[in-house]
């Protein structure tokens, strides 16, 4: 039987998600958003796009990628959302698995952290599944979540926190950093541009050395640290500055306000009523 996903909601995230699986040829896709200027991007493509969702197969995927926030409304104005008998996969940031079991009355549910490089085919997802899904179920949803990038699956939907500050918010992290290189390039007066590609050609190169000799993170720091050097020189500044504890503490920061988001969209979804 054939399987469509069904996409509701394409902010920053969900548009990323659906770019990286079209870039693949899949087109088994179909997308809702009650923003109708959203959806001109697809719909110019020949996906099936709606502002409002009637009707649903009870084979179809569905993937909820609507800010956490609304959840809750939609829940109430989506009723054929409601006992859906497939796969449901949640990428909205805080609303743990339960509280979409409760909303929508299903149990096959699959909680999961995407990042935008989901848009290149180059994502990275971290998700958990309900007890209720099977292994089918879950074959099914690593295809859909591998379609846009790699995924990496556990068990305790507690490391979705953590989670959601190194894979969710990583991107925005390594950004950071590359932002302080492409600066250094610029005012030690390279232009813009060749400050830009050495940046990019730099994580790029770094990525695939990492992952082809399997070495090491910190080996490949050292490898590249001669002694009495330039570059042992800048690491140890950073050791003196506390660089990489900063990091972690940054990274800790971004977990627990995950958690504390998460405790404030569930209370706040006690407004809302649940599925019938």
């Amino acid at each position: 039987m054939k399987t469509t996903l069904v996409l509701f909601g394409v902010g920053h995230m969900g548009s990323a998600i659906a770019r990286g699986m079209l870039q693949t040829g899949n087109t088994d896709l179909r997308i809702i958003d009650p923003d109708l200027s959203a959806l001109q991007e697809f719909s110019a493509l020949g996906i099936r796009t709606d502002t409002a969702c009637l009707s649903l197969a009870p084979n179809d995927v569905l993937m909820l990628a609507m800010p956490p926030q609304v959840f809750g409304a939609f829940s109430s104005d989506t009723p054929c959302v409601h006992h859906h008998q497939g796969l449901v996969i949640s990428v909205m940031a805080g609303i743990r698995i339960s509280s979409i079991q409760q909303m929508l009355g299903t149990q096959n549910v699959v909680r999961s952290i995407p990042n935008t490089p989901s848009e290149v085919f180059e994502g990275m997802t971290v998700y958990c599944r309900s007890s209720s899904v099977g292994e089918n179920l879950a074959r099914k949803a690593r295809d859909v979540l591998e379609s846009f990038g790699r995924a990496v699956e556990v068990s305790d939907e507690a490391l979705i926190d953590p989670a959601t500050a190194l894979c969710g918010g990583g991107p925005a992290f390594v950004a950071y950093f590359a932002d302080a290189l492409q600066e250094f390039g610029i005012k030690a007066g390279l232009s813009k541009d060749a400050a830009l590609a050495i940046t990019i050609q730099l994580l790029r190169g770094t990525s695939a050395l990492l992952a082809t000799t399997g070495k090491p993170v910190m080996q490949l720091c050292r490898e590249v640290m001669t002694p009495g050097g330039t570059t042992e020189r800048g690491i140890w500044h950073f050791d003196d500055e506390g660089v990489g504890r900063t990091v972690l503490d940054a990274l800790s920061k971004s977990s627990a306000r995950s958690r504390e988001l998460g405790l404030a969209i569930t209370e706040s979804l006690s407004q809302f009523e649940v599925a019938k």
